[in-house]
C-alpha cells in the first residue's frame, strides 16, 4: 500500500469514528500539508459543513439528507447540493405557495441575509413584497403571473398598502379597452401614457385578477 493509500485510509478512519470531524482535527493526525489534506477529501468525495463557517468535514456514503437535501449532525449542517446558495434556491423552487426568509433560515439553521443579497444580485430569486416582508417564489411560479395571483390568494388591497381612486381605475380601464395591444412588458408606458396614479405592479394584478386581456380579445 502506498502512502497516499494509507494517508486517505487513516483521514477516513478519523471521519468515520465520530461521522463528522473538524478540518484542523485531520490535519492535527496527518503527517501532511494543509493542502495536500485539502486535495485528498476532495478526491474522496468529502462534504463540507454549510454551517459553522465550514468548519466540518463528513463522506459521502455517511448523510442521510432530508427532503430539502440536508443533514444534520448534531446542529451541524450538510447538503448534497454544491453550496449555501444552491441549497437555498433548491428550497424556494420547491416550495408552491412561495417561502419567506423566516422559514428558509428555520429549515437551514442559519441567517441567510448575506446569501439573499448575493442571490439577488445574480438575478437567481424571485419576490414579491407582503406588507413588511417578501415572499420568495419558485421559478415556475414567478413566471406565471396569473397561476401566482390564484396560489398566493391574496387581495389587492392588501397585497399594496396605497389606495387606489376610482378616476385611477377608470383611466386603467379606458387604456386596456383604448389600446391596441397591452401586455406585461409595456405596462410602464401605459401608465405614463395615460398618467394613471398606480404603481405598475398593482396595474399588473388588476389586469390579472380580472383577466383584462382576455376579455378584451373577445
Amino acid at each position: 500500500m502506498t502512502g497516499l493509500h494509507k494517508r486517505i485510509k487513516l483521514i477516513e478512519r478519523i471521519i468515520r469514528k465520530d461521522q463528522i470531524q473538524t478540518f484542523e482535527n485531520i490535519l492535527s493526525k496527518i503527517y501532511c500539508s494543509p493542502i495536500t489534506l485539502r486535495r485528498d477529501i476532495k478526491a474522496m468525495g468529502g462534504i463540507t459543513s454549510y454551517t459553522h463557517r465550514g468548519k466540518y468535514i463528513t463522506l459521502p456514503d455517511i448523510p442521510v439528507f432530508n427532503e430539502f437535501g440536508i443533514w444534520f449532525c448534531k446542529d451541524i449542517g450538510f447538503t448534497k447540493f454544491k453550496n449555501s446558495f444552491d441549497l437555498i434556491v433548491n428550497i424556494i423552487n420547491s416550495a408552491e405557495k412561495g417561502i419567506t426568509r423566516e422559514k428558509i433560515e428555520e429549515i437551514l439553521s442559519i441567517k441567510i441575509s448575506k446569501q439573499i443579497q448575493i442571490l439577488l444580485s445574480q438575478n437567481r430569486l424571485h419576490r414579491v413584497k407582503l406588507g413588511a416582508k417578501y415572499l420568495y417564489l419558485s421559478e415556475k411560479l414567478a413566471k406565471d403571473k396569473k397561476h401566482q395571483l390564484q396560489v398566493l390568494d391574496i387581495d389587492i388591497e392588501e397585497y399594496y398598502d396605497r389606495k387606489i381612486k376610482i378616476v385611477d381605475l377608470i383611466a386603467l380601464l379606458k387604456a386596456v379597452l383604448t389600446e391596441h395591444k397591452i401586455d406585461m412588458n409595456n405596462l410602464k408606458k401605459l401608465s405614463k401614457k395615460y398618467s394613471l396614479d398606480v404603481p405598475i405592479k398593482k396595474v399588473e394584478q388588476l389586469i390579472l385578477k380580472y383577466d383584462l386581456l382576455s376579455k378584451k380579445k373577445h
